[in-house]
C-alpha cells in the first residue's frame, strides 16, 4: 500500500535527528573546550615568560637586598602585563641557595564557553627560579682596601677604622696597595688594563699596543648593607695623587727631616711618615706606598677619583654619578717634592702635596638612600677639570664644577691620547659610618695591586662566591707576577669556614699544567706574563653566606725570603652566564 511506513523506520529517523544533535552538541563543545584551552596555553606561555624575565631582573640583587630583588621582580612582570594586582599576582622569596630567586607569576582569564558549563574562570601560575653568579667583590670583605697606615689629628680619623664582619680574613696590613699606572707606563710593569703601550714579549699585545687596554680605568665597590642606609658615610683614599718617590720611597722627600712639625698634615710624626729608605733591600716602613715614575718622558699621572649611585642594571659605566664625590689628582715629580715643599711657612710650601702625601684624604662624605653597590671608579687618562683646592685644609684636588653630567670623567667613554702618564700610582681605599661591618670596600671584576716589602706572604681574600655556584669553575687569572729576589708560590685557597679541598686545577697561557692543590711556583720568568688558573667548584660546596665574611676564597702569594716590588693584575670569575633559570 502506498504512503505506508512502518514504526521502525520512524524511530530510525528519529535516531538519526537525536545522534544528530548529540554530535553537534559533543563537537560544539570540545569545540568551545579547545578554544578555551588554546587560549590557556597562550597565557601560561606568556606568564612563564614574565616569570622568567622577572626572576631574571630581580635576581642581581641577591643575597644582600631581598627589597629590591622583590620590587624589581614586581616591576618587571608589570611591564610585561602581569601587575601584583587586579587579575594577576606576584609573589617573590628567596630560593633555595642565597644567589637564588623565586618568582611565580598568576593570571586569571575568562573562559569563553566553559562558564556555560559551570567554569567561569581559569588561574594560571608559572614559576621561575634565577641565581646569579655575576661579577663578585673581589679583594676585601671588610671596610678597608689595601694598606690602612694611621691617620693623624690634621687628617682625620688618626685610629685604624677597620670594621670586619665575622669570618672575615682582614688586616690593617695585609702587605699590598691598591695601584693604577698611567697610560705610558709599559705594560710590562704589571698593570694590564690602564695602559696603551707594550713592549716585545709581553701576553695581550700586538707590537707595541695593549690589546688589553681598558680606557674606563678600574671599579671598586662600596658596598652599602640595609643596615646603613641613611647613615652618613665617609669615603676616604690614602695617598691619593703621583708622587714620585720609586718603589722604595728611597729618592724624596730631598733634604733633612730635623723635626715632626712640617705642616698641618704631620704635626708629630713626620719622621716617620716622610723619611727616605737606604739602599735595597731596605724595606719600607708602613706610611710608603712606593710611587714609582717608569717613564718621565710621558710626565707625571693624573689620577681621577669619581663614585657612582648604585643601578638596577648593575652597570657601573651607566649609573648616576654621586654629587660631590669626583676628585681629580694631579701628579708631581721626585723634584718638585722637597722637604721645604712639605714645609709650613717655607717660600716653598706646597699646601696640595702635603695634603696628599702620605696622608688620609676625604674623597667625599654622602647619605646612602638604599643599599647596594656604590661604584668607585679610577682613570688615569682623563685631563685635569675645574680648579684645584689650594688652601691647607681643602683636599688638594681638582674639584669639578657644574654638571657632573658633562665633565669628561662620566662622559669620556673611550681614551684621551692627550692625557699621558707614566707614573704608577699607589694608594687604599676606605669607608667608615654607620653600624659595624655594615660597609665594605671591593675591588670589582679586576684589580691591580702593588707589594713593596721584604719577604712579602700576603694571603688576601680573592673573590667571594657563593653556594648556588657549585660544580661550576672559578676562573683566576694573574699577570706580570714575581718581581722578587726569590723564587716564591701561588695556592688557592677556599674560605675558611669550609672543610673542602681544592683540587684537580688547571693552569693554561704562560704554563700549562695540571695543579693538583692548586698551588703554582712563581719566578722572575713570569715577568709580563698572563696564567689562568681553573679551579673546579665541587659540587657539595657551601660556605656562611650569612655573614658578608663569608664565602671568601683567598689567594696565598708567599715570598720566603729577599724584598718584592711587584705590581700585579689579578681577575675573577665564576665561569658561564652570570645570569641563570634553573628552573
Amino acid at each position: 500500500m502506498r504512503g505506508y511506513r512502518s514504526a521502525s523506520s520512524d524511530e530510525r529517523g528519529v535516531a538519526a535527528v537525536v545522534v544528530s544533535v548529540f554530535v553537534a552538541a559533543l563537537l560544539f563543545g570540545l569545540c568551545a573546550i579547545t578554544v578555551d584551552v588554546a587560549r590557556m596555553y597562550a597565557e601560561a606561555q606568556r606568564v612563564q615568560k614574565a616569570a622568567d624575565v622577572a626572576a631574571s631582573a630581580g635576581v642581581i640583587y641577591m643575597p644582600q637586598d631581598i627589597t629590591s630583588a622583590a620590587s624589581t621582580a614586581r616591576d618587571v612582570s608589570a611591564r610585561n602585563g602581569y601587575p601584583d594586582s587586579g587579575s594577576s599576582g606576584v609573589v617573590v622569596k628567596p630560593g633555595v641557595q642565597p644567589s637564588q630567586l623565586e618568582v611565580s607569576v598568576s593570571s586569571t582569564i575568562p573562559n569563553l564557553f566553559g562558564r556555560l558549563i559551570g567554569f567561569d574562570d581559569s588561574t594560571i601560575t608559572r614559576h621561575a627560579v634565577a641565581d646569579y653568579t655575576g661579577p663578585q667583590p673581589m679583594g676585601s670583605p671588610c671596610n678597608t682596601l689595601g694598606i690602612e697606615p694611621l691617620g693623624t689629628s690634621g687628617a682625620p680619623p688618626a685610629a685604624s677604622q677597620l670594621s670586619a664582619p665575622p669570618l672575615a680574613n682582614c688586616s690593617t696590613n695585609p702587605q699590598f696597595w691598591m695601584n693604577v699606572n698611567g697610560p705610558n707606563v709599559p705594560k710590562g710593569n704589571g698593570d694590564q688594563y690602564a695602559v696603551r703601550t707594550c713592549a716585545s714579549g709581553v701576553s695581550g699585545c700586538t707590537g707595541t699596543v695593549n690589546d688589553e687596554f681598558d680606557p674606563l680605568g678600574y671599579t671598586y665597590l662600596v658596598r652599602v648593607q640595609p643596615e646603613a642606609v641613611g647613615h652618613l658615610i665617609t669615603l676616604q683614599l690614602y695617598d691619593p695623587a703621583f708622587v714620585a718617590t720609586d718603589d722604595f720611597c728611597r729618592t724624596a722627600p730631598t733634604g733633612t727631616v730635623d723635626n715632626d712639625n712640617w705642616n698641618d698634615f704631620a704635626t708629630t710624626d713626620a719622621k716617620s711618615r716622610y723619611r727616605r729608605t737606604g739602599a735595597a733591600p731596605d724595606s719600607p716602613n708602613g706610611f710608603c706606598t712606593g710611587d714609582q715614575m717608569a717613564d718621565a718622558d710621558a710626565g707625571v699621572t693624573i689620577t681621577s677619583f669619581g663614585l657612582r649611585q648604585p643601578s638596577d642594571s648593575q652597570n657601573p659605566k651607566t649609573a648616576t654619578p654621586e654629587p660631590g664625590c669626583t676628585r681629580q689628582y694631579p701628579g708631581y715629580t721626585s723634584a718638585q717634592l722637597t722637604a721645604n715643599a712639605l714645609k709650613k711657612g717655607d717660600a716653598a710650601y706646597n699646601a696640595p702635596l702635603a695634603k696628599v702625601f702620605h696622608q688620609w684624604v676625604t674623597l667625599c662624605s654622602f647619605t646612602p638612600t638604599e643599599a647596594g653597590n656604590y661604584y668607585l671608579q679610577v682613570r688615569t687618562n682623563v685631563a685635569l677639570g675645574g680648579a684645584v683646592s689650594t688652601a691647607p685644609t681643602t683636599s688638594g684636588s681638582y674639584e669639578p664644577t657644574g654638571d657632573l653630567s658633562d665633565f669628561a670623567m662620566y662622559t669620556q667613554s673611550g681614551d684621551n691620547t692627550a692625557v699621558k702618564g707614566g707614573g704608577s700610582n699607589r694608594f687604599s681605599v676606605r669607608a667608615y659610618g654607620g653600624p659595624a661591618a655594615s660597609i665594605a670596600v671591593t675591588a670589582y671584576g679586576k684589580m691591580s695591586i702593588y707589594a713593596n716589602a721584604t719577604a712579602a706572604s700576603p694571603t688576601f681574600n680573592l673573590i667571594r662566591i657563593l653556594p648556588g655556584a657549585a660544580g661550576q669553575t672559578l676562573v683566576f687569572k694573574f699577570f706580570d707576577i714575581g718581581d722578587a729576589e726569590a723564587a716564591g708560590s701561588l695556592t688557592v685557597l677556599p674560605p675558611t669556614e669550609t672543610a673542602m679541598s681544592l683540587t684537580n686545577c688547571k693552569g693554561s697561557g704562560f704554563q700549562v699544567a695540571t695543579l693538583p692543590t692548586c698551588s703554582i711556583g712563581i719566578s722572575s720568568s713570569w715577568n709580563g706574563k698572563s696564567e689562568t688558573i681553573a679551579v673546579p667548584i665541587p659540587s657539595g660546596y657551601t660556605c656562611d653566606f650569612n655573614s658578608t665574611g663569608g664565602c671568601w676564597f683567598r689567594l696565598k702569594v708567599n715570598f720566603a725570603s729577599g724584598s718584592v716590588s711587584d705590581t700585579t693584575t689579578w681577575t675573577a670569575y665564576v665561569s658561564g652566564d652570570p645570569v641563570r633559570l634553573i628552573e
